[in-house]
This record gives C-alpha cells, structure tokens and sequence, in this order.
C-alpha cells in the first residue's frame, strides 16, 4: 500500500461522485418511496479530473452496518431539497454484492412528490454520493492511465440527481501526486487563466509554488491540519494561551497578561488570593500575637470562549497567507471576548462568571475627568493595592484624554481602549470607567487554546468549505478585595 496521501485519514476533501444506474419508485399507501444503488463496487469511473484517472470503489471502502454517521439524501446535493435522513429512519441504508444500495421513503414536499415522479416517468437517470476518502491505493490501468481505489471511506450524503456526471476533483490528482504518480500536466490554457486570477507579484496570492499544498503544510493555530480532528476538540500546539491570544496583531486581549493568570486543565479548581497581612512589632520574651489572616481559595468553574471560521477549502490549500488570516482572525476574537469575559462576567449557557464590573466598587460620579480618577485611585491605595489601568469605552477613553491637562496624564495609570465585539456586544457601557488594580484580579484559565474543524455538515461539503473554530476555557473572576477595582459610572 502506497503511504497515505492527502485525501487521507483525517485530511482527506470532501467529494462527490455520480453513478448512471436506474431507480426505482413505489408507492405503498400514502408512502412514496425510491430505491436504487449510490455505490457500485469496482466499478471504474469515467476519466475524472484535469489530469485524468479513473477511480473504483473498493467493497470494503464502507459498510453502513459498521459506520452510525447520520447520512441524509437529497436530491442534486441540495439541502433544500432534503429527502430524507438515516436517523430519522427515512432513509434506509445496506450492502450487497453490488454495493451500497438505498431506501429513502420521500417527504411530503414540492420536492419529494417531483422526485417520485421524475423517476416513475424515467427522467432521472442516476444517483450521486458525497463521500470522504480515508485511504486510497493506486496503480495503473491496461493504458497507463492513473487508477485509484478506495479502500476506506465515510459516506456522508447521496440521492438523485438529473445529471450524472464526474466532476473535476484537485484532492486525487494531489493524492495521485503523493502517492508517486505523475500525472498528464494541465494545459497551458489553464495555467494561464489562474495566471490571470492571481497574478505574479501580487502579495499574498497563489503562485505555481504554493499552489496544491497539503493539509500537513497547513498550520492552524500551530497545528497541522492534517492532525485536528472532525469530532473532538484538540490542544493548539506549541503556545499557551497568553502568547496565542496576544499574537493578533495587538487586536486581540489587551487584559489577560496584567491579571494574575491561573493555569488549570480541569473544567473546576480553585483560585489563590494573597490575604491583607499586618505585621507586627514582636515584643520581646512575650507571647506571639497572631492576626488571623486567611488564604482564600475561591471555587471556580469554567466558560468555554470560541469562535468559528469557514474557508474554501482550495483557498485554504492554495494561498498560504489564508492560514496567517484565520490564526490573526480567531485568536483576535477569542481575546476580546476573553477581556470582554474579564469585565462583564457572561454564560455559555451551563456556567456563570461574574467580572469586574459587578465585582468591583461603585462610585457615582457627575463626570470623569481628572480629580474623579485621582480620587478612585486613593480608593485603591487605601485597600492596599496600586492601581495599573483606567479602562473605558474608546469615546470614554478619548474624552479623558481631552479633559486632562497633558501634563498630568503621567500621574494616572494606563488607558485602556475597550471596544465593542464584532456581533455589537458592548465591552463597556459609555459613561462607565474602571480604576483598577490588574494584579489583584485573578482568573483561570485553561493552559493551551482548543482547535476543532468540520467538513462534514452540509453547508460544508456542499460549498466544499471548512468550518474551523478556535476555544479557551476562563473561569470566574476573583478580586483580592472588590475595592481594588473602583467603577466609576456617570449619574444624575
């Protein structure tokens, strides 16, 4: 067997194939059904592909007795015209010696009593099957001419269709040249229109070098594409979480690396908190005296932050700097929730956390300018702490900035801009201000960001896109004394 090429396990492309074979309808009662076979056995295709090989099923590719994916049947790959679905029990899967034979029992819709007659009537010539390759072997027909067969495969969707018909596929004339083969080159014509789309010198587009890379060559979130999984979320590779988050081009948090940090791989655990302690001038030969002073170890559980992204999946193979937009585009949305998380508290729906903004102490103010932030800042050094930010809204923060004297913006702490998210979620009320004290805010934080990618829901396949999504894990925000973080809100 030939070392497993791209359209491998767990990196193979989404494809379809068609097959000219009849189909047959009955109708029992109110029931329309229609049964016929969406795979053949070793059967050779028609020449696919630019350059061309012909491809067969192998019988062990698949066994619907073996596999519980939830396959559904449409009719020509269109969700719209769903007819019917494995675990609904509306479509009935099997093998036999001729191959993967179906039974859809059709809806009552437009599309499913059309159906039903177009096959009654004989206009509807054949079925198709979308499939994922897991390994492949290739060989030579009697005329040379590349022959894949597939010996593992996931079967994902299949149905009618008007047009039987062999499209062109890049993921086997790239496995063709993984496993060894060399391929028939395209013609001239053809490398001169994607000339044409991308052409040389641009930055950041496709060139004959980088085109048709493989999903080992493509790094998501330091990982390979090739290793993130399609059903379980995974562990970036080689960065924590702060360095991850923070390498968005300064668009991602601008939080997490001024609060203390607490790494935890657990969905619970606990969070320190460094007590007030007074010492004391120990008299001599008496008896100690001992304030009690208590660490805390406050109960946390965590939220999950994620955030997902779809990508054609030859833009993603064909320009590299794809791959440094998704990074920059996850990591940046994962960090500002996170910071938006740190302030605001939130829930994914299982757990709640509470942030700053209801931890922290209240003041109202009439205004925010100088003497307000002055005076919160004493509020702090009071409890104990120091304070290291003012964070507001951007127009807050620009107002501040107009208000105060320049020379005396270097006696107040830094300013932090906190925008809104992209889906308009507010990251601070306008009109609210926070003074705090960012090394007496702690907060836990899963160790490494998580990494997840599908290709196998419809909107997936049938657009030949990947859905990829980036995950941290935060729990509960705990101060060291809610005075340490002063709210100063403008009121009446």
């Amino acid at each position: 067997m030939n070392p497993i090429p791209i359209g491998g396990p767990l990196h193979s492309a989404t494809e379809t194939r068609a097959l000219a074979r009849a189909l047959s309808a009955r109708s029992v009662g109110e029931t329309l059904t229609i049964r016929g076979y969406g795979i053949v056995f070793n059967s050779p295709s028609t020449p696919l592909g630019n350059p061309p090989f012909v491809e067969q099923i192998s019988p062990a590719a698949w066994s619907p007795e073996n596999d519980e994916t939830d396959v559904i049947c449409t009719f020509d790959h269109d969700t719209k015209n769903y007819l019917g679905r494995r675990s609904a029990g509306t479509l009935r899967l099997g093998a036999d010696q001729t191959g993967i034979w179906f039974e859809c029992d059709l809806p009552d819709t437009a599309a499913g009593r059309d159906v039903f007659a177009l096959v009654q009537r004989g206009d509807i010539s054949g079925c198709s099957f979308t499939f994922r390759a897991d390994d492949d072997e290739w060989s030579k027909t009697a005329d040379g001419t590349p022959l894949r067969t597939v010996t593992r495969m996931r079967v994902l969707e299949l149905g009618p269709v008007l047009n039987p018909a062999y499209p062109d596929t890049t993921v086997a004339v790239r496995s063709m040249q993984s496993a060894g083969i060399t391929p028939a080159t395209a013609s001239t014509e053809e490398s001169d229109s994607m000339n044409g789309i991308y052409p040389s010198g641009v930055t950041g587009v496709v060139t004959d070098d980088e085109a048709n890379r493989s999903r080992d060559e493509i790094k998501v979130l330091g990982r390979s594409l090739s290793e993130v999984r399609e059903k379980d979320w995974i562990d970036a590779e080689g960065s924590a979480y702060a360095p991850e988050i923070l390498s968005a081009a300064g668009k991602g948090s601008k939080l997490i690396t001024k609060v203390a940090v607490f790494p935890f791989n657990r969905q619970r655990g606990y969070v320190s908190i460094a007590p007030k302690v007074t010492a004391v001038l120990q008299p001599r030969n008496e008896a100690a005296i001992f304030i009690e002073n208590e660490v805390t170890a406050p109960d946390f559980r965590a939220v999950k932050v994620s955030a997902m992204v779809s990508v054609d999946k030859d833009t993603l193979a064909d320009v590299p700097p794809t791959e440094a937009a998704i990074n920059t585009s996850l990591a940046a949305a994962i960090g500002q929730r996170i910071d938006n998380t740190l302030i605001n508290g939130g829930t994914d729906g299982d757990v709640t956390v509470s942030g700053m903004l209801a931890d922290g102490t209240a003041t109202t103010v009439t205004a925010i300018g100088f003497d307000e932030i002055t005076d919160a800042i004493a509020r702090v050094r009071d409890s104990g702490g120091e304070a290291t930010a003012v964070m507001g809204c951007p127009s807050a923060i620009a107002a501040i900035l107009k208000r105060v004297d320049s020379s005396k913006l270097d006696k107040i702490p830094e300013l932090i801009a906190i925008p809104d998210l992209a889906d308009g979620t507010v990251g601070l009320p306008a009109g609210t201000v926070l003074v705090a004290d960012l090394d007496s805010v702690a907060v836990a934080m899963r160790k490494n960001l998580e990494i997840y990618k599908t290709e196998y829901a419809p909107e997936a396949f049938e657009r030949d896109r990947a859905f990829i999504a980036g995950r941290s894990r935060i729990g509960s925000v705990v101060l060291a004394d809610p005075a340490r973080v002063q709210v100063l809100k403008v009121g009446a």
